[in-house]
């Protein structure tokens, strides 16, 4: 894994050797909807290298969502959202997550989503 970066506004990234993993989380309240969901949405940009089969998914202490398995080409990205109960997230923070060819990679966590 490369670099990673944090930012405030609830968005964080890791720089890949191949590409850029994105992942955003807000609580509705912030995006004019429900205090008592979040809403995510992570992406992938392949910049180099050869095709991969990955996976891209959102993690809580408490859940697990995944997106569909995709293959990724450099040049192209991937992305998946999700929005949840609060109740998902008991320590108020996820972290968006991809499987890509057998290899985990993972952003920092977004904390304060409660």
């Amino acid at each position: 894994m490369g670099a990673t970066a944090a930012y405030a506004g609830g968005s964080t990234s890791t720089e890949l050797d191949n590409g850029r993993l994105s992942f955003e989380a807000h609580n509705g309240r912030d995006i004019g909807q429900s205090s008592s969901k979040f809403f995510t949405g992570i992406k992938y940009t392949k910049t180099g290298g050869g095709a991969v089969t990955a996976q891209l998914q959102l993690h809580t202490d408490d859940i697990v969502l995944k997106g569909k398995v995709r293959t990724v080409k450099k040049g192209q990205s991937i992305k998946a959202g999700w929005s949840s109960p609060v109740s998902d997230a008991p320590d108020c923070k996820a972290v968006g997550v991809m499987r890509a060819n057998g290899e985990w990679y993972e952003t920092p966590w977004v904390h304060h989503l409660c």
